[in-house]
């Protein structure tokens, strides 16, 4: 029944219209939940909405601008934000700053964002062909290649939803009082969760069937890594990371 919807979108030629309505979804969603989760954190929603309208844009072009340097400045584009996970916290700090935000309630805030929009943007992709398996008689339809493969992008979607649900529970045993461990902890999630799911995506490897995506993924984990472990080290209390 999924191939079957997949296969009649292709052929009516929507499936670039709906790529682009779930990365407009991707944004939607992050608004609602980040406001939801605002008010949990005691976020006057005011904040929480002008903080993720001027970080969301933001963010998007440094990860255009990113693919655009990797391409050799010769490509714009690149729409996978597993490139600017690490760096949201370089964009967003100057702005909570900005607003007035203390640092770690807002990355607490934010560590949901880039979740929630590869949650929900990433089943466009299933669309439109890109971040494609590989080749797999039992998988899904595929638009670019005409063929099935394996569905890693629903896959990896749903993994990063996943993760969500576990930093709500995380926040919720803790009564939603940030411990400033909140992004680190999605980044080593994520980013050893999708450094995996690398292996299984027919795309271009540089080396030992690493990608270019699975060393952006295995900085996220190492980052987060480090991170945490300064983040112990300046504490005189024990900090429970998972």
């Amino acid at each position: 029944m999924i191939n079957e919807a997949i296969i009649a979108i292709v052929e009516a030629g929507l499936s670039s219209t709906f790529y682009d309505i779930f990365f407009a979804l991707g944004f939607v969603s992050v608004l609602c939940g980040l406001v939801w989760f605002g008010k949990k954190l005691d976020f006057p929603m005011k904040n929480v909405a002008i903080l993720v309208c001027i970080v969301y844009p933001l963010v998007v072009l440094w990860m255009f601008i990113m693919f655009w340097m990797e391409s050799g400045f010769k490509e714009w584009g690149g729409n996978n934000i597993v490139r600017i996970f690490v760096y949201v916290p370089l964009i967003a700090l100057p702005v909570a700053k900005f607003l007035k935000i203390e640092g770690d309630r807002a990355l607490s805030l934010l560590s949901f964002a880039p979740l929630l929009v590869h949650g929900v943007s990433h089943f466009g992709c299933v669309f439109a062909g890109c971040c494609h398996g590989y080749q797999w008689i039992y998988g899904i339809y595929n638009s670019l290649f005409c063929d099935y493969r394996f569905p890693i992008q629903p896959i990896e979607a749903l993994t990063a939803v996943a993760i969500v649900f576990y930093l709500f529970y995380r926040a919720k045993k803790r009564n939603y009082v940030p411990d400033g461990l909140e992004y680190p902890v999605m980044l080593v999630l994520f980013g050893s969760t999708r450094f995996l799911f690398e292996f299984l995506r027919d795309n271009e490897k540089m080396f030992w069937g690493i990608s270019n995506l699975a060393i952006h993924a295995l900085f996220m984990f190492v980052v987060g890594i480090i991170w945490i472990i300064v983040a112990k080290k300046k504490s005189e209390t024990k900090l429970k990371i998972f």
